[in-house]
């Protein structure tokens, strides 16, 4: 598994998003708006929003600027969706196995979805035959408005679970 080297650029766009999109919402003096794109405390949930945002940003700008593939929007779907499990299946397994949380293994997990969903992203071109552009649109409207509505109203599951709570070995 890794980058092509026409993804570089855009990894490393995404990283660096990403990265900063940690310290916007505190930076921003905890603005709701800037809440709905940044991480507003340390749950995995909206540490998601650190993958998910970058990329959909990186999709609109590809999509409108650059010629795409004709089924980019669906392999970048499944590109997304699949970083965003990864880091949800990595995180929670590892924090299962060690029971401790890490922060240098946090980040590195982060960086680990981005190479996986363009990874998958390459590799996903029949899937993406099966997909119609308008499912994949929907998808990624759906996960949008989920993280706007859970940004204002998260409910109480562990995904909302704010981490820094948790002590750290």
């Amino acid at each position: 598994m890794s980058i092509k080297k026409g993804n570089l650029i855009p990894f490393i766009f995404v990283a660096v998003l990403g990265t900063l999109l940690h310290f916007t919402y505190d930076w921003s003096g905890q603005n709701p708006i800037v809440g709905i794109f940044s991480a507003q405390n340390e749950s995995t949930w909206e540490h998601l929003k650190l993958f998910f945002f970058p990329m959909l940003f990186l999709t609109l700008i590809q999509a409108f600027i650059n010629n795409t593939q004709e089924d980019f929007i669906q392999r970048r779907t499944i590109g997304i969706v699949s970083g965003m499990l990864f880091i949800i299946v990595v995180f929670y397994t590892t924090w299962g196995i060690f029971g401790k949380l890490v922060d240098w293994w946090n980040i590195t997990i982060y960086y680990l979805s981005l190479i996986f969903a363009f990874w998958i992203e390459s590799k996903s071109q029949e899937k993406a035959k099966r997909m119609a552009p308008y499912t994949a649109l929907a998808i990624l409207f759906v996960i949008t408005f989920a993280f706007v509505m859970f940004s204002f109203n998260s409910p109480d599951v562990g995904i909302f679970y704010d981490l820094s709570l948790h002590p750290k070995g």
